[in-house]
């Protein structure tokens, strides 16, 4: 109960600060040496503020937090991007992802033993004001072999099912003044189709496969290597039920979702690491049909772990 107490303590902090997750924001070698019962953090913060014409604040920041116990883990990690001031950007993205990892180890003679499978329910908040993501939330449950698990590297697949929800803003910002005077009458016509109840926005929901592969090494003692991909399989189109569907061959097909995300972590001291994060995600098809398929971010920065 304590436990559960502190992952839920830590998802309101994440909320109430404004709000894309699925690497661990953790070294395999921290993981593998922390202590029973021992709750440890991560925190990676920069800003500035340029006044123009517009006036922008640019604020990115990064938090994790885990805890073990005899056999399960709890982690959790929160991002957000944002600029501005006065006006939305499309620049503005941010997730919230919550898992935990039962029956994920033993402890053996005081030392802890990695389990061949163990079963991660999760739930994740994003939002990408790219692509018109207003909200997405998404909750299932993986079963997690591990293939490989040395000293210096780990390999594990994950394999299961998710519930989707979304709610897309049909006209996102800084997108007005792209097409010519025909594309645009053609998208105000297929939004009046869509918007349902005059606020701009459509949502869809549903079930989906899921399946993911995760590397974790450590080389040497100052340099760590995160490794995720997933793959997530819609079981029917995103038009399915709506004026869409039938326009286009294309709008019939549901396209998966993949997303990468990869860290490098040099460490400076036992505390404090100098990280690259690389994220990057392709989900075509949805119901903003005419925005970017895709969005990747480079991220660089120093974090500091307890």
């Amino acid at each position: 109960m304590r436990k559960f107490c502190i992952l839920t303590a830590l998802s309101i902090v994440f909320f109430t600060s404004g709000m894309e997750a699925q690497v661990s924001m953790f070294s395999k070698q921290h993981i593998d040496t922390l202590k029973q019962g021992r709750p440890t953090g991560s925190l990676y913060l920069g800003f500035y503020f340029m006044e123009d014409a517009l006036q922008y604040l640019y604020l990115s920041a990064t938090a994790s937090g885990l805890v073990m116990d005899g056999r399960d883990r709890y982690e959790i990690t929160g991002m957000i991007n944002y600029q501005g001031l006065k006006t939305r950007s499309t620049s503005n993205t941010g997730y919230v992802y919550m898992h935990a990892n039962f029956f994920n180890h033993k402890m053996e003679g005081g030392r802890r033993k990695m389990s061949r499978i163990s079963l991660e329910p999760f739930t994740q908040f994003q939002f990408d004001e790219d692509r018109g993501i207003n909200a997405r939330w998404q909750t299932g449950v993986y079963a997690v072999p591990v293939i490989l698990n040395k000293p210096k590297i780990r390999i594990q697949a994950g394999l299961g099912l998710l519930y989707q929800w979304d709610r897309y803003d049909l006209l996102p910002p800084d997108y007005e003044g792209w097409w010519t005077d025909q594309e645009w009458n053609s998208i105000q016509a297929d939004i009046r189709q869509l918007d349902q109840d005059g606020e701009g926005f459509a949502g869809r929901s549903g079930v989906r496969g899921s399946a993911y592969l995760g590397f974790y090494s450590t080389f040497g003692k100052v340099f760590d290597w995160n490794l995720v991909i997933f793959y997530q399989q819609p079981f029917t189109s995103s038009f399915e039920g709506t004026p869409l569907y039938s326009r286009s061959q294309d709008f019939s097909i549901p396209y998966p979702c993949i997303t990468l995300e990869t860290m490098m972590s040099f460490k400076i001291l036992s505390w404090l690491a100098m990280d690259l994060r690389y994220y990057f995600q392709h989900d075509r098809n949805q119901l903003t049909y005419y925005l970017p398929y895709y969005m990747y971010s480079i991220t660089m920065g120093v974090y500091f772990t307890i």
